[in-house]
């Protein structure tokens, strides 16, 4: 029965119906709560639709089920990202690769991570530049 409710939940999310594929997701964990696959898929699914809170909690369900299968670091990973969590994101991905060194998704993740978190790091330091300017704008003045 399981395996019925992941196959439909699997068609669903591969016709981008990701609701569908969740609720199909959800019947298979509640008949096997024990897969890890179909908390991975419902991340996934989750993560499609842009619930990065949720597809964190079955990302890290996923790992805590199967801590030697890398796509449960990326769908971590993911999750993280799309927090905007970049350094939990770049932690995910690195121990995915750990695992499975040329896995191209993760190497991929992990780009994105890093560069995203270069991105914010640059945008922080600009933030800190124009607050400097404008106090010595307010002091020059007074």
């Amino acid at each position: 029965m399981a395996d019925e409710a992941k196959a439909k939940g699997n068609a669903a999310f591969s016709s981008g119906d990701f609701n569908t594929a969740i609720k199909h997701f959800t019947e298979a964990i509640n008949l096997a709560p024990t897969n890890h696959v179909l908390y991975s898929n419902r991340s996934a699914a989750y993560a499609s639709l842009h619930q990065y809170d949720v597809a964190l909690s079955d990302a890290k369900k996923t790992v805590e089920l199967k801590p030697d299968r890398s796509k449960g670091c990326s769908r971590l990973g993911a999750a993280h990202l799309g927090l905007h969590q970049y350094q939990d994101a770049i932690s995910a991905y690195k121990k995915g690769l750990e695992i499975d060194p040329n896995n191209e998704a993760l190497k991929s993740g992990l780009a994105d991570a890093q560069s995203a978190s270069a991105s914010r790091s640059r945008a922080a330091l600009h933030l800190v530049h124009l607050a400097m300017l404008f106090r010595g704008l307010r002091c020059g003045r007074s």
